[in-house]
């Protein structure tokens, strides 16, 4: 099946940054998708086409990545400065308000986003991802926080040569069956969609992408779950190593209303792996809160 073609636009940051930003469908329901960093709409390919006639979807790709310019300030790369580029989004489409979904890094901005726009944000749909910290949420909390903040800054010293390796990796035939031997997705994986997606990340800029993985790591949105009003629903993988259930549990403890699916064998593609569980339900949240919109 053919990829859709998004409608772009061009928004202005808070800080003057310009941004690239999509559009799809023409539904009554609003929500702005921010994506996991390195990613793009093209994740969320199985809820666009269900939903395309449901919602209006507006995304843009993070401040440095992509079509988007990246900060003249190089330390405006946090999780704050991306919460508040989705509000200049939705200013720039005419949201007054919307519905926010997030995928892995998208979690954060999501959550963020909700606590400094209050009632702009009807409500929140979070599909494997955490509230912040996520070096050491992620994978074993034992060892994470302690070698990913390390791999990470070698990540950024190495940003130069990074794309030429990233490049010859991605293009590879046998990469997804890797991935799937690492258990990292799950051999349902839709391997044309991820393919799109992973022969982007050749052209990305990773010393800025790794640097706004260490601001996502300082970040922590655990203080402003308790604040969070609105209906949440979330979404993790039973085998998603990037989002243990630790998270899924401190969530519920400060935001009770969350409703939460757990995807059987799903991974951190839980979406791309399994949209027959997943969209139905996303379906469902959306018509009990927001109803026509």
């Amino acid at each position: 099946m053919a990829l859709p073609n998004f409608e772009t636009f061009d928004v202005t940051a808070q800080d003057g940054t310009r941004l690239t930003a999509q559009r799809y469908g023409d539904g009554p329901l609003r929500v702005v998708v921010a994506n996991g960093i390195g990613g793009t709409l093209l994740a969320w390919i199985p809820l666009l086409r269900a939903l395309r006639e449901r919602c209006t979807f507006v995304s843009w790709d993070y401040r440095g990545l992509y079509g988007s310019d990246a900060p003249a300030d190089p330390s405006r790369v946090r999780i704050v400065d991306n919460a508040a580029d989705l509000a200049a989004v939705m200013d720039t489409a005419g949201f007054d308000d919307a519905v926010v979904f997030g995928w892995s890094l998208g979690v954060q901005v999501a959550i963020q986003a909700a606590a400094d726009l209050d009632a702009r944000v009807r409500g929140l749909v979070l599909v494997n991802g955490t509230f912040g910290r996520i070096f050491e949420t992620a994978f074993d909390p034992r060892w994470g926080g302690k070698v990913l903040p390390w791999v990470n800054q070698m990540a950024i010293r190495l940003g130069p040569v990074l794309p030429h390796l990233v490049g010859a990796v991605v293009r590879q035939p046998w990469m997804p069956k890797m991935l799937e031997q690492l258990r990292l997705v799950d051999p349902k994986l839709d391997k044309e969609v991820f393919t799109a997606i992973a022969k982007d990340l050749a052209t990305l800029d990773f010393a800025l992408y790794h640097r706004m993985l260490g601001e996502a790591n300082v970040h922590d949105g655990e203080p402003l779950l308790a604040g969070l009003s609105g209906p949440i629903l979330m979404i993790t993988g039973e085998r998603d190593l990037m989002t243990p259930h630790a998270v899924t549990e401190t969530v519920l403890r400060h935001a009770p209303q969350t409703e939460v699916l757990k995807v059987p064998r799903g991974t951190h593609y839980s979406l791309i792996e399994y949209p027959e569980i997943v969209v139905p339900v996303v379906q469902a949240f959306l018509e009990k809160h927001f109803g026509e919109g």
